[in-house]
């Protein structure tokens, strides 16, 4: 923003003086090209001189009371919509100081210069630096003017936010600041862009709050590439940096070496559930960036950091289940089901994730949601089948862990758990893994015939985009064309009573 700044700046200042300069040739040339003294009322009429400046010096101090208006109004609205701290920001940049000062000072030069002159006195180098620096202020004008408007805009807000962040990380990373005292200031703007992102959620503005929720991904992003170049003082924290947590909370976080990681997730966590509880439609959001942030820690190999954007899914769930939130609950264990699928390399990971997709189907159950339930077998089904696909050690877990969710209550049986068990049974005869489609077959042994029959229909008629629009917008039932043949065999090995 500064770089658009300068170069508008420079095009308005090269437009007047080339404007001017074209004006005064026309004109010197028409009139003969007269000499300096015909054009000068120095040593003529010094007081014409005064007349001359006098415009100007109003002029000057309407343009500084326009700015100032501007500023005054524009910037505690701005601050009051998104975070009290654009004012400390404004305050800082250079570009607010020095333009302010600038024209602040021409206009007290002007002035100046109207009070030197007398009638045997004609100061025309101070004359011309007044003109000068009038030219200037005024080329500055527009460009300024646009500088503010942008300046006070959500979006640029968080870019600002984000690159001073950065810029304090690369900092401490090279040994040029303190690591504590960084700490401190990098908790400021991780939890500016959070108030930003929360009080965008209030006024329903959507491309904030997700600008914002990427903007702290973006910042994880670059703090892991420096991650290893910290200090070690830099991963130590105290209560003053989290209030609230235990004492053996703080004393992981420090040994996990997460607490930038935490703060980070927190915010996101803020929105999430000022989402969860307000705009429901941008729960996807802080679930996809939850997982994206989780997919990188799996790409620089850091355990603990991914450890934590698991429990935080994990709080994620529990949240939206406790609000009977039945849109998040769909939506984030679509993402988690992306983010177990990423972790078919670390079984141990893996069978986690398959635990707390079976815990939390269970506590959906128990609040009384029970379709979340059966969505949960499906995403865990995905992630098991995956696992199987890549030989993971983790893959007779998983299995056990969608078997062990229930396809009835009493009489009542779930169609959609029982198409989930059967879409899982096809696949491994297909793969002709039959001690695990025998486990399936036995587990499925309590639905009757007409039930099997029923779900094997609709499951292979099933279209591949979903008749009503979601965020998946993919037909859970779907099965592919290739693995229609090994359902209809599983489906006929199945007991028929």
């Amino acid at each position: 923003m500064r770089k658009l700044f300068l170069r508008s700046f420079a095009i308005a200042f090269v437009a007047f003086a080339l404007l001017f300069a074209l004006e005064y040739f026309v004109e010197w040339r028409r009139l003969g090209s007269p000499g300096p003294s015909a054009t000068s009322w120095a040593g003529v009429n010094n007081a014409k001189l005064v007349d001359v400046l006098s415009p100007m010096a109003r002029a000057y101090n309407n343009v500084l009371a326009m700015l100032i208006a501007t500023i005054g109004l524009a910037l505690p609205l701005t601050a009051n919509m998104h975070t009290p701290k654009l004012i400390e920001m404004f305050l800082q940049d250079r570009i607010n100081r020095y333009v302010l000062s600038f024209i602040t000072l021409g206009a007290a030069h002007t002035l100046w210069v109207d009070y030197m002159i007398g009638p045997q006195f004609a100061p025309t180098w101070a004359i011309a630096i007044s003109v000068y620096l009038a030219m200037i202020g005024w080329a500055l004008l527009i460009p300024y003017f646009f500088y503010v408007v942008r300046f006070v805009d959500p979006s640029r807000l968080l870019i600002r936010l984000r690159e001073d962040a950065i810029r304090i990380v690369h900092k401490v990373a090279d040994r040029v600041r303190d690591p504590m005292e960084a700490q401190t200031a990098l908790s400021v703007r991780i939890g500016q862009i959070g108030t930003v992102i929360i009080k965008s959620l209030e006024r329903n503005d959507r491309d904030v709050a997700a600008e914002g929720s990427w903007a702290l991904k973006v910042l994880l992003d670059h703090y892991a590439k420096h991650k290893t170049r910290m200090p070690k003082e830099w991963f130590v924290v105290d209560r003053a940096d989290f209030v609230g947590l235990s004492d053996e909370a703080l004393e992981m976080l420090s040994e996990n070496k997460t607490w930038f990681e935490m703060r980070c997730l927190l915010q996101l966590e803020h929105g999430f559930l000022r989402a969860l509880h307000g705009a429901s439609d941008t729960v996807s959001t802080f679930s996809d960036a939850m997982r994206v942030i989780g997919v990188r820690a799996v790409e620089h190999h850091d355990e603990q950091a991914l450890r934590l954007a698991i429990r935080f899914f994990n709080n994620y769930l529990r949240e939206a289940i406790k609000a009977g939130n039945l849109r998040a609950v769909y939506d984030v264990f679509h993402q988690y089901r992306r983010l177990g699928r990423e972790l078919v390399d670390r079984p141990e990971l893996l069978r986690e994730v398959g635990r707390h997709f079976s815990y939390y189907a269970g506590m959906a159950r128990t609040y009384g949601m029970v379709f979340a339930p059966q969505l949960a077998i499906f995403d865990l089904g995905f992630v098991t089948r995956r696992a199987f696909e890549r030989a993971s050690p983790a893959g007779a877990d998983l299995l056990r862990e969608v078997l062990s969710l229930p396809h009835r209550t009493g009489s009542d049986v779930h169609s959609m758990a029982v198409k989930a068990k059967l879409i899982l049974g096809g696949f491994f005869v297909g793969n002709k893994l039959a001690a695990e489609a025998e486990l399936v077959r036995k587990n499925l042994a309590d639905v009757d015939a007409v039930e099997i029959e029923r779900a094997e229909t609709e499951l292979l008629a099933a279209d591949r985009s979903f008749f009503e629009v979601t965020d998946r917008q993919l037909n859970l039932e779907y099965v592919p064309p290739e693995r229609r043949e090994p359902l209809r065999r599983f489906c006929a090995s199945l007991p028929r009573s």
